[in-house]
């Protein structure tokens, strides 16, 4: 049974205040103990030991909402003028012939650089029927994969079947209340409700998306429809993407990611956390698609919120450093000194709470899986939490999926890990 103590300058649990000059107690790849470094070692004293020094240890990030399949786009998309003119040249370039091999470069080149920015957990969108499957399962990667679906998926979801394993998870995701019709998201709905499987959606993203559910004229029925030969399709009219949801019961004793969320009245998030909702943030793909910043004031009452970099077909890049400084950045205008926290927060135990898996990954606890990264700051700041919001990957020298290095610019001798 694999076993180690590892230990660090400044432990950062997340669940907890940071811990100075603290070790973990490693076993079969989870935290069997926690305390004062000179303790763990009287307690337990024949096992091997890593001491990592100066630097922060902390969860593994987790990057709660990404397409690692459309890095191949960013070098189609032009200048564009609002989300519906973006959404014209994602489509027109996914109607051109597209080699496999493309796609797999996209996810191969996309794995390698969530790894080198301190991901330990990908939220995965995939809509190529299943190409990224294996490459994530041989990554190394925490992986929730969802399963995109749309309308011509209406018949299949009464043989809808997903895969769950140590590190790898399968979960439902129709697109979006624009692209899905209300008979499928009620479809996949009641699939969920039987089986018990959290799904996700995108949600509350454009302005375009309210004027849809409203009701009255937009760029979807106008533009969108007619490029791809789709049908309009009836549906109950609401005053918010959430609002049109609730009414189809979506939110009824469901676990279920809500992605992007910019879109949302202040009163509607205190209906988010009463039904325990999971949220996950795109920030920077959000300014990139000019659509607006999500109530971030109103979104730190949740528990249940991450953040992810979406894709290259909406952000400049994967790097999840960045991410964090253009969040802090957004944030600190309304939550001021409880920004640097709730940035790192949502990095980690947010992150891991907006897709269930808080009972798995997201804080240093006892008994929960060694998904954990740690970096050593160029410029370290009195508060730990600002220290990791100012780093960035080249000052990251580790990462470990359930005890397991993934990413090490350390040398350890095989028998520690």
């Amino acid at each position: 049974m694999p076993q180690f103590i590892i230990s660090a300058d400044t432990i950062l649990p997340i669940s907890s205040p940071p811990l100075r000059e603290s070790a973990l107690f490693i076993v079969n790849g989870k935290i069997h103990d926690i305390g004062q470094l000179n303790q763990l070692k009287k307690k337990y004293p024949k096992i091997n030991k890593i001491d990592l020094g100066e630097g922060i240890l902390l969860p593994g990030f987790i990057n709660a909402h990404v397409h690692l399949e459309l890095g191949w786009i960013q070098n189609r998309i032009g200048n564009f003028n609002g989300f519906i003119a973006w959404l014209e040249q994602i489509i027109r370039a996914k109607s051109e012939d597209l080699k496999r091999e493309e796609i797999e470069s996209s996810i191969q080149n996309g794995i390698k650089t969530l790894i080198a920015n301190g991901v330990t957990t990908v939220a995965e969108i995939s809509s190529y029927g299943g190409i990224d499957k294996p490459l994530l399962k041989e990554s190394g990667l925490r992986t929730i994969l969802f399963s995109e679906l749309f309308d011509r998926h209406e018949d299949l979801t009464e043989y809808l079947s997903f895969e769950k394993k140590e590190l790898f998870e399968e979960r439902p995701f129709p697109h979006a209340p624009y692209s899905c019709s209300p008979n499928l998201l009620k479809k996949v709905l009641s699939f969920c409700n039987r089986s018990n499987i959290p799904f996700g959606i995108h949600l509350a993203e454009s302005q375009e998306e309210v004027k849809f559910l409203k009701g009255i004229e937009n760029g979807f029925e106008k533009k969108i429809f007619p490029l791809i030969d789709k049908e309009n399709f009836s549906r109950v009219k609401a005053d918010s993407p959430y609002q049109y949801l609730r009414k189809l019961k979506f939110f009824n004793n469901t676990k279920v990611t809500a992605v992007h969320m910019v879109q949302v009245r202040p009163a509607e998030v205190e209906e988010l956390k009463k039904r325990d909702i999971g949220v996950a943030l795109c920030p920077r793909s959000n300014f990139f698609l000019k659509v607006g910043s999500p109530p971030i004031k109103q979104y730190y009452k949740l528990d249940r919120i991450g953040i992810g970099t979406d894709g290259l077909s909406s952000n400049m890049n994967l790097d999840f450093f960045e991410e964090l400084r253009f969040f802090y950045h957004i944030s600190s205008k309304v939550l001021r000194e409880n920004t640097p926290f709730f940035t790192i927060y949502v990095a980690t135990l947010g992150g891991a709470r907006s897709l269930f898996l808080e009972d798995k990954i997201g804080s240093i606890e006892k008994g929960k899986d060694a998904d954990l990264i740690f970096i050593r700051p160029k410029n370290a700041y009195s508060d730990p939490y600002m220290s990791v919001i100012s780093s960035s990957n080249r000052e990251l020298r580790m990462s470990l999926v359930k005890g397991k290095p993934i990413y090490s610019k350390l040398r350890f001798p095989r028998k520690f890990l």
